[in-house]
């Protein structure tokens, strides 16, 4: 996936699906050479033909896998040990100095020597998420769940994470059309809930952060735990125990971020949301995320008709 900073506003480009760039926050647009977007366009083609798969046939997606796996590169780490960590990946990205890798069953985090703070910061975090005791929603399968740790020579850390299959970064997909951003919304707005009742600011809720399975419709907030604030003041978790801060700019964040994300997602296909969506998007959030995902009950209910599964298909 390419990533390119805008020259005109500094915010970061995303490639459509016929191979430009363009700027979600200034407009501006920009195209490649042939040969700078080879590569890219051999991607594109195997995930569009992953999607048809998907769309068209009455399976779970999981045997669609392999075909998007003949694009996969690998790179090699060096255990303390001094045994060599091969990885085989489909897509990376790096943030802060950390690097994220898709491998076929894990999400892996490589924090380098310098970094390895983050590293302890982001297992602490994940396990400051709480859930309430009757978690009927399945709402603990929207965080990382840690499967292995590593030492690296370098001083640094590879970090594990439980990946099942057809869980991909946002940001693999490209434009989205709005019935498939309103669900990738709708998971956004319960871990904001989640994030809430266990009085805590994720602070960087992204494409990149956020990974999505398009077949279930399930999302993972997989990435960037390592700056996550608190909300101070919570007697047990209790959605009443954070009304002195709720309103500041901190305690939005991550309901404005979502509301970053999902335009940004939404592209190239602004013209096709209805306009309880833009409206939705451009709005500041509510003064929590409860009332925040209430409010969004009703963008769905009278702007796309209730809830209804549409599959992604090739067209997006």
């Amino acid at each position: 996936m390419l990533s390119v900073k805008c020259k005109n506003c500094g915010g970061e480009m995303a490639v459509d699906s016929s191979g430009g760039l363009y700027c979600g926050y200034c407009g501006c647009k920009y195209e490649f050479s042939d040969q700078d977007l080879a590569g890219y366009r051999v991607f594109r083609s195997k995930m569009l033909e992953y999607l048809r798969a998907i769309h068209d046939e009455k399976t779970d997606g999981s045997g669609h896998e392999d075909q998007l796996w003949m694009s996969a590169e690998t790179a090699t780490l060096k255990e303390k040990s001094g045994s060599d960590i091969k990885v085989r990946f489909l897509y990376s990205h790096e943030e802060e100095g950390v690097t994220s890798y898709l491998t076929r069953k894990a999400a892996l985090f490589v924090f380098p020597g310098g970094k390895r703070d983050l590293a302890e910061k982001t297992v602490q975090n994940i396990g400051r998420v709480t859930f309430p005791a009757a978690d009927v929603k399945g709402l603990a399968d929207a965080f990382p769940k840690m499967n292995g740790r590593y030492e690296l020579a370098d001083g640094g850390v590879l970090l594990a994470f439980e990946r099942q299959d057809n869980l991909f970064p946002l940001a693999m997909f490209g434009s989205l059309r709005p019935e498939h951003v309103a669900w990738v919304i709708s998971r956004m707005e319960n871990i904001s809930c989640v994030l809430q009742y266990s009085s805590l600011v994720h602070g960087g809720i992204s494409e990149e952060s956020l990974w999505i399975n398009p077949t279930s419709h399930h999302a993972v907030l997989m990435g960037h735990w390592w700056d996550v604030q608190s909300l101070q003041g919570r007697p047990d978790g209790l959605r009443g125990a954070v009304q002195s801060l709720l309103g500041t700019d901190s305690a939005k964040k991550d309901l404005k971020d979502l509301r970053k994300t999902a335009d940004r997602v939404l592209g190239m296909k602004h013209a096709e949301a209805p306009k309880e969506l833009t409206e939705f998007l451009k709005a500041e959030p509510a003064k929590d995320a409860f009332d925040d995902f209430a409010a969004w009950d009703q963008v769905i209910e009278k702007g796309f008709g209730g809830r209804r599964f549409a599959k992604m298909g090739i067209d997006i």
